[in-house]
């Protein structure tokens, strides 16, 4: 095959000329079975990667988007609810539900003799890992939000719960009611002597929480105050160390917004910005076993028990501050649980019962932090959620004060 031209005559090609440009086009073709070879040899090398691939870590690298967009409509959903995103697309709550009742967490368990009997509890309870637990004294029976709690919780259809009975007569009622209890005798730090029953539990409620975090088990803490309404394992991410109901009432003031300081005597640079939320609740919250929860656990045991502190004060700080000096911070990883879902009872005495009843979120469980007369408010969201009577529930005040 001759590549020049077919009208020689005229002189204007050469064999010299033809014999380049049939070097061109075979170096090219040289080039381009290289680069086809190394696909194929890429391809090969893939099937056979994956043919010797574990079936289990194999859908896990299958369904790495999959959970990945399942994550960003989460976000996506808990700032649409407010009218603060651009993205157009509706999400539904039962779509999330679905996604979150997927994402189960999933561990192995120490499968020795029990350690102690709070694990052969626990095994019976809530073998996969996970317990609900309240911490609480018969002085909380007596004013009724345990029993409305228990009772909620029940409703709810959860299971793998348990009341942690700080004394021997609550410990009675609940074997003589057929409630999951685990006896924990506490002594109150001399600091929280004569705080009140709530303070005082609050004081011990850590160490107790890390002796279930030793264990390997997960927890999530609920404070008697809280009605549940839904199962919340089927509401759970499980993606971070701790996963908290915040006092926010907005985004903004949940997950964190930006605000800014003005110093007229910097002159131009006058200027600073910072980012701020409000705190997270120490009432609700779930933690997940591993080394950095069970020191967040054992600073938090250790400091109460020296100090006079609020608990939920020392609660963020410890949480939140950054490491700095001499001093290094648990550096839990951290998310804000969904305000509509996880509620407190500012979010629903101000906001929510006021929305057209069609669009209200209904609560996964619903906090009375905000709020005195904590028993009537339970029992007016219990007749609201599970009977569908409002009335006492739109009967109450905004705020503490009559009129609010």
């Amino acid at each position: 095959m001759n590549f020049y031209s077919l009208d020689d005559s005229q002189g204007k090609y050469s064999k010299a000329s033809g014999q380049k440009t049939r070097l061109a086009v075979l170096s090219g073709a040289f080039i381009i079975g290289i680069c086809l070879g190394f696909i194929a040899s890429e391809k090969a090398y893939l099937w056979a990667q994956e043919a010797d691939t574990p079936a289990a870590a194999l859908q896990s690298i299958h369904s790495h988007n999959n959970n990945k967009n399942a994550a960003d409509s989460r976000s996506s959903f808990f700032f649409h609810s407010f009218g603060n995103t651009d993205n157009p697309k509706e999400k539904s709550s039962s779509s999330l539900t679905a996604t979150y009742s997927t994402s189960s967490n999933k561990k192995e368990m120490y499968t020795g003799q029990p350690r102690n009997e709070l694990e052969k509890l626990l095994r019976q309870i809530a073998p996969k890992g996970e317990i609900m637990i309240a911490i609480s004294n018969m002085n909380l029976i007596h004013e009724t939000s345990l029993k409305l709690w228990l009772d909620s919780v029940q409703k709810s259809g959860t299971t793998n719960y348990m009341v942690v009975a700080i004394d021997e007569q609550l410990r009675n009622y609940l074997q003589q009611n057929d409630v999951p209890v685990y006896y924990r005798p506490v002594v109150i730090p001399k600091q929280h002597e004569g705080t009140g029953d709530n303070h005082s539990i609050s004081a011990m409620k850590y160490q107790i929480i890390l002796e279930f975090l030793q264990l390997g088990w997960d927890v999530l803490l609920s404070d008697v105050d809280i009605v549940v309404v839904q199962n919340p394992w089927d509401h759970l991410h499980r993606d971070s160390d701790v996963e908290g109901m915040s006092d926010g009432f907005d985004p903004g003031s949940a997950a964190g917004e930006v605000w800014g300081i003005d110093d007229p005597t910097m002159g131009w640079s006058r200027y600073a910005q910072g980012i701020r939320h409000l705190a997270m609740n120490s009432g609700l919250f779930f933690l997940r076993s591993n080394e950095r929860t069970i020191d967040f656990m054992t600073r938090l045991a250790a400091r109460l028990e020296r100090e006079k502190v609020w608990d939920q004060t020392a609660y963020n700080e410890e949480m939140s501050y950054y490491s700095y000096k001499e001093r290094k911070a648990p550096q839990v990883s951290i998310r804000v649980m969904d305000i509509h879902k996880f509620m407190n009872s500012k979010v629903l005495f101000k906001f929510v019962r006021h929305m057209p009843k069609g669009s209200q979120p209904r609560p996964v469980m619903a906090h009375m932090n905000y709020h005195p007369n904590k028993s009537a408010r339970m029992a007016a969201a219990m007749k609201y959620y599970f009977d569908g009577d409002d009335s006492d529930l739109m009967s109450m005040p905004g705020g503490s004060e009559p009129g609010s």
